[in-house]
Protein backbone atom coordinates (compact mmCIF):
# COMPACT_ATOMS: atom_id res chain seq x y z
CA UNK A 1 0.00 0.00 0.00
CA UNK A 2 1.35 3.43 -0.96
CA UNK A 3 0.74 6.92 0.20
CA UNK A 4 1.70 10.11 -1.57
CA UNK A 5 3.32 12.72 0.65
CA UNK A 6 2.92 16.28 -0.54
CA UNK A 7 5.73 18.80 -0.64
CA UNK A 8 5.46 20.48 2.75
CA UNK A 9 8.80 22.12 3.60
CA UNK A 10 7.52 23.65 6.83
CA UNK A 11 5.88 20.42 7.86
CA UNK A 12 9.08 18.52 7.19
CA UNK A 13 11.07 21.06 9.20
CA UNK A 14 8.67 20.65 12.10
CA UNK A 15 8.97 16.86 11.81
CA UNK A 16 12.77 17.10 11.78
CA UNK A 17 12.74 19.27 14.91
CA UNK A 18 10.34 16.91 16.68
CA UNK A 19 12.49 13.92 15.74
CA UNK A 20 15.63 15.65 17.00
CA UNK A 21 13.93 16.45 20.32
CA UNK A 22 12.69 12.87 20.61
CA UNK A 23 16.16 11.46 19.96
CA UNK A 24 18.09 14.02 22.00
CA UNK A 25 18.40 11.80 25.14
CA UNK A 26 19.87 9.02 22.97
CA UNK A 27 22.37 11.40 21.36
CA UNK A 28 23.29 12.95 24.72
CA UNK A 29 23.97 9.50 26.21
CA UNK A 30 26.13 8.56 23.24
CA UNK A 31 28.15 11.78 23.51
CA UNK A 32 28.69 11.12 27.23
CA UNK A 33 30.05 7.66 26.38
CA UNK A 34 32.32 9.08 23.66
CA UNK A 35 33.65 11.61 26.14
CA UNK A 36 34.31 9.24 29.01
CA UNK A 37 35.26 5.94 27.35
CA UNK A 38 38.40 6.04 25.21
CA UNK A 39 37.37 2.99 23.17
CA UNK A 40 34.31 4.87 21.89
CA UNK A 41 35.94 8.26 21.31
CA UNK A 42 35.84 7.67 17.53
CA UNK A 43 32.07 8.24 17.81
CA UNK A 44 32.51 12.00 17.30
CA UNK A 45 33.32 11.29 13.65
CA UNK A 46 30.33 9.08 12.85
CA UNK A 47 27.62 11.74 12.43
CA UNK A 48 29.74 14.06 10.22
CA UNK A 49 30.67 11.09 8.02
CA UNK A 50 27.02 10.03 7.70
CA UNK A 51 25.98 13.58 6.80
CA UNK A 52 28.84 13.77 4.30
CA UNK A 53 27.69 10.55 2.64
CA UNK A 54 24.17 11.92 2.25
CA UNK A 55 25.55 15.15 0.77
CA UNK A 56 27.81 13.19 -1.57
CA UNK A 57 24.78 11.31 -2.93
CA UNK A 58 22.44 14.30 -2.91
CA UNK A 59 21.81 13.99 -6.67
CA UNK A 60 20.74 10.36 -6.37
CA UNK A 61 18.71 11.26 -3.30
CA UNK A 62 16.74 13.96 -5.12
CA UNK A 63 16.14 11.62 -8.06
CA UNK A 64 14.90 8.85 -5.76
CA UNK A 65 12.11 10.81 -4.09
CA UNK A 66 8.70 9.45 -4.98
CA UNK A 67 5.59 8.00 -3.38
CA UNK A 68 5.87 7.15 0.28
CA UNK A 69 5.35 3.60 1.51
CA UNK A 70 3.10 3.02 4.52
CA UNK A 71 5.25 0.00 5.46
CA UNK A 72 7.99 2.43 6.47
CA UNK A 73 5.70 3.82 9.16
CA UNK A 74 5.51 0.38 10.74
CA UNK A 75 9.30 0.12 10.89
CA UNK A 76 9.60 3.60 12.37
CA UNK A 77 6.87 2.91 14.95
CA UNK A 78 8.52 -0.28 16.24
CA UNK A 79 11.89 1.52 16.41
CA UNK A 80 10.33 4.47 18.27
CA UNK A 81 8.89 2.05 20.83
CA UNK A 82 12.37 0.60 21.32
CA UNK A 83 13.79 4.10 21.86
CA UNK A 84 11.17 4.76 24.54
CA UNK A 85 11.43 1.39 26.30
CA UNK A 86 15.22 0.89 26.21
CA UNK A 87 16.12 3.39 28.99
CA UNK A 88 13.36 1.96 31.17
CA UNK A 89 14.95 -1.48 31.05
CA UNK A 90 18.46 -0.06 31.36
CA UNK A 91 19.69 -0.91 27.85
CA UNK A 92 20.68 2.43 26.36
CA UNK A 93 22.56 0.74 23.50
CA UNK A 94 19.22 -0.63 22.26
CA UNK A 95 17.84 2.89 21.97
CA UNK A 96 20.95 3.91 20.02
CA UNK A 97 20.59 0.92 17.71
CA UNK A 98 16.91 1.78 17.14
CA UNK A 99 17.73 5.24 15.77
CA UNK A 100 18.78 3.87 12.38
CA UNK A 101 15.58 1.89 11.65
CA UNK A 102 13.51 4.81 12.96
CA UNK A 103 15.10 7.28 10.54
CA UNK A 104 15.15 4.78 7.68
CA UNK A 105 11.52 3.82 8.19
CA UNK A 106 10.55 7.48 8.30
CA UNK A 107 12.37 8.13 5.02
CA UNK A 108 10.63 5.20 3.34
CA UNK A 109 7.25 6.38 4.65
CA UNK A 110 7.83 9.88 3.28
CA UNK A 111 9.62 9.17 0.01
CA UNK A 112 9.53 5.47 -0.85
CA UNK A 113 11.81 2.45 -1.22
CA UNK A 114 14.23 4.05 -3.69
CA UNK A 115 15.04 6.76 -1.16
CA UNK A 116 15.37 4.06 1.49
CA UNK A 117 18.02 2.31 -0.63
CA UNK A 118 19.99 5.53 -1.12
CA UNK A 119 19.91 6.33 2.61
CA UNK A 120 20.35 2.78 3.90
CA UNK A 121 24.11 2.91 4.49
CA UNK A 122 24.44 6.50 5.80
CA UNK A 123 21.61 5.92 8.24
CA UNK A 124 22.84 2.47 9.22
CA UNK A 125 26.35 3.87 9.73
CA UNK A 126 25.00 5.92 12.65
CA UNK A 127 24.77 2.70 14.69
CA UNK A 128 28.59 2.69 15.01
CA UNK A 129 28.34 5.86 17.07
CA UNK A 130 24.96 5.59 18.77
CA UNK A 131 24.65 1.88 19.63
CA UNK A 132 27.57 2.09 22.07
CA UNK A 133 27.58 -0.57 24.78
CA UNK A 134 29.98 -0.25 27.71
CA UNK A 135 29.55 -3.95 28.45
CA UNK A 136 31.75 -4.72 25.44
CA UNK A 137 34.73 -3.68 27.55
CA UNK A 138 33.99 -6.32 30.18
CA UNK A 139 33.08 -9.09 27.74
CA UNK A 140 34.76 -8.87 24.35
CA UNK A 141 37.42 -6.52 25.70
CA UNK A 142 38.36 -8.94 28.48
CA UNK A 143 38.49 -11.81 26.00
CA UNK A 144 40.83 -9.81 23.77
CA UNK A 145 43.04 -9.08 26.78
CA UNK A 146 43.37 -12.80 27.43
CA UNK A 147 44.12 -13.64 23.79
CA UNK A 148 46.71 -10.86 23.61
CA UNK A 149 48.41 -11.92 26.84
CA UNK A 150 48.61 -15.59 25.84
CA UNK A 151 49.83 -14.93 22.29
CA UNK A 152 52.35 -12.26 23.36
CA UNK A 153 53.72 -14.56 26.07
CA UNK A 154 54.21 -17.35 23.53
CA UNK A 155 55.81 -15.03 21.01
CA UNK A 156 58.02 -13.56 23.69
CA UNK A 157 59.22 -17.01 24.73
CA UNK A 158 59.91 -17.74 21.08
CA UNK A 159 62.20 -14.69 21.06
CA UNK A 160 64.04 -16.02 24.11
CA UNK A 161 62.63 -13.50 26.62
CA UNK A 162 61.70 -16.12 29.23
CA UNK A 163 58.21 -14.70 29.70
CA UNK A 164 55.98 -16.31 32.33
CA UNK A 165 52.24 -15.70 32.11
CA UNK A 166 50.06 -15.36 35.19
CA UNK A 167 46.59 -14.52 33.89
CA UNK A 168 46.93 -11.07 32.36
CA UNK A 169 50.35 -10.48 33.96
CA UNK A 170 53.46 -11.18 31.89
CA UNK A 171 56.69 -11.52 33.87
CA UNK A 172 60.31 -11.98 32.99
CA UNK A 173 63.59 -11.13 34.65
CA UNK A 174 63.52 -7.46 35.57
CA UNK A 175 59.95 -6.56 34.58
CA UNK A 176 56.26 -7.37 34.99
CA UNK A 177 53.68 -6.13 32.51
CA UNK A 178 49.87 -6.18 32.90
CA UNK A 179 47.80 -6.48 29.73
CA UNK A 180 45.17 -3.95 30.84
CA UNK A 181 41.98 -2.77 29.11
CA UNK A 182 43.97 -0.18 27.19
CA UNK A 183 46.04 -3.01 25.72
CA UNK A 184 43.06 -5.11 24.63
CA UNK A 185 42.84 -3.49 21.20
CA UNK A 186 39.16 -2.62 21.65
CA UNK A 187 39.54 1.03 20.66
CA UNK A 188 41.21 0.08 17.41
CA UNK A 189 38.81 -2.79 16.79
CA UNK A 190 35.69 -0.62 16.99
CA UNK A 191 37.08 2.30 15.01
CA UNK A 192 38.54 -0.03 12.36
CA UNK A 193 35.21 -1.83 12.02
CA UNK A 194 33.57 1.50 11.24
CA UNK A 195 36.37 2.38 8.82
CA UNK A 196 36.20 -1.02 7.10
CA UNK A 197 32.42 -0.77 6.73
CA UNK A 198 32.79 2.70 5.20
CA UNK A 199 35.55 1.53 2.85
CA UNK A 200 33.54 -1.55 1.79
CA UNK A 201 30.56 0.69 1.04
CA UNK A 202 32.57 3.10 -1.09
CA UNK A 203 34.72 0.48 -2.83
CA UNK A 204 33.92 -1.32 -6.02
CA UNK A 205 34.21 -5.06 -5.65
CA UNK A 206 32.21 -8.24 -5.22
CA UNK A 207 29.93 -8.58 -2.20
CA UNK A 208 31.90 -11.58 -0.79
CA UNK A 209 35.13 -9.59 -1.10
CA UNK A 210 33.68 -6.60 0.73
CA UNK A 211 32.28 -8.82 3.47
CA UNK A 212 35.66 -10.53 3.82
CA UNK A 213 37.25 -7.10 4.21
CA UNK A 214 34.98 -6.22 7.13
CA UNK A 215 35.41 -9.65 8.75
CA UNK A 216 39.19 -9.34 8.51
CA UNK A 217 39.25 -6.50 11.04
CA UNK A 218 39.24 -8.72 14.14
CA UNK A 219 42.21 -10.94 13.15
CA UNK A 220 44.12 -7.88 11.90
CA UNK A 221 43.62 -6.07 15.21
CA UNK A 222 44.57 -9.14 17.24
CA UNK A 223 47.73 -9.75 15.19
CA UNK A 224 48.82 -6.10 15.34
CA UNK A 225 48.08 -5.86 19.07
CA UNK A 226 49.98 -9.05 19.91
CA UNK A 227 52.95 -7.71 17.95
CA UNK A 228 52.75 -4.41 19.83
CA UNK A 229 52.67 -6.05 23.29
CA UNK A 230 55.52 -8.38 22.32
CA UNK A 231 57.61 -5.37 21.26
CA UNK A 232 56.87 -3.73 24.62
CA UNK A 233 58.17 -6.89 26.32
CA UNK A 234 61.26 -6.84 24.12
CA UNK A 235 62.00 -3.19 24.92
CA UNK A 236 61.47 -3.90 28.64
CA UNK A 237 63.95 -6.77 28.43
CA UNK A 238 66.58 -4.68 26.62
CA UNK A 239 66.07 -1.20 28.11
CA UNK A 240 64.12 -1.72 31.30
CA UNK A 241 60.47 -1.56 32.28
CA UNK A 242 60.38 2.23 32.63
CA UNK A 243 61.44 2.73 29.02
CA UNK A 244 58.91 0.17 27.80
CA UNK A 245 55.86 1.56 29.60
CA UNK A 246 56.85 5.18 29.05
CA UNK A 247 57.42 6.73 25.64
CA UNK A 248 57.53 3.45 23.72
CA UNK A 249 54.17 2.24 25.06
CA UNK A 250 52.44 5.48 24.02
CA UNK A 251 54.15 5.67 20.63
CA UNK A 252 53.42 2.03 19.91
CA UNK A 253 49.67 2.71 20.28
CA UNK A 254 49.73 5.01 17.26
CA UNK A 255 52.04 2.67 15.37
CA UNK A 256 49.75 -0.27 16.14
CA UNK A 257 46.74 1.52 14.68
CA UNK A 258 48.75 2.50 11.61
CA UNK A 259 49.88 -1.10 11.07
CA UNK A 260 46.30 -2.34 11.36
CA UNK A 261 45.07 0.29 8.86
CA UNK A 262 47.92 -0.62 6.52
CA UNK A 263 46.99 -4.29 6.73
CA UNK A 264 43.38 -3.40 5.96
CA UNK A 265 44.42 -1.43 2.88
CA UNK A 266 46.70 -4.21 1.65
CA UNK A 267 43.96 -6.78 2.09
CA UNK A 268 41.53 -4.46 0.31
CA UNK A 269 43.89 -4.31 -2.62
CA UNK A 270 44.29 -8.08 -2.65
CA UNK A 271 40.53 -8.52 -2.64
CA UNK A 272 40.25 -5.94 -5.44
CA UNK A 273 38.07 -3.63 -3.33
CA UNK A 274 39.22 -0.21 -4.51
CA UNK A 275 37.51 3.14 -4.36
CA UNK A 276 37.16 4.55 -7.84
CA UNK A 277 38.49 1.34 -9.42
Amino acid sequence: MRRRIGSLPWGLCALAVATAMFLWPVIAHAVEVWRTVEEFSYGYFILPIAVGLVWWRRGALRASIGQGEVAGLGVATVAAMAVVLAPRVGINALAGAAVSPLLWGGAVFLWGWRTGRVLAFPIGFLAFGLAVYRGLLSSLGFALQGVTATAAAGLGRGLGLGVVQDGLVLRAQGFAFVVAEQCSGMSSLLSLLALAALWAHLAQGTLPARLALVLSVLPLVVAANVTRVTLVLLVASLCGQEAAVGFFHGASSLAFFGVAVGGLLLLSRGLKCRVGA
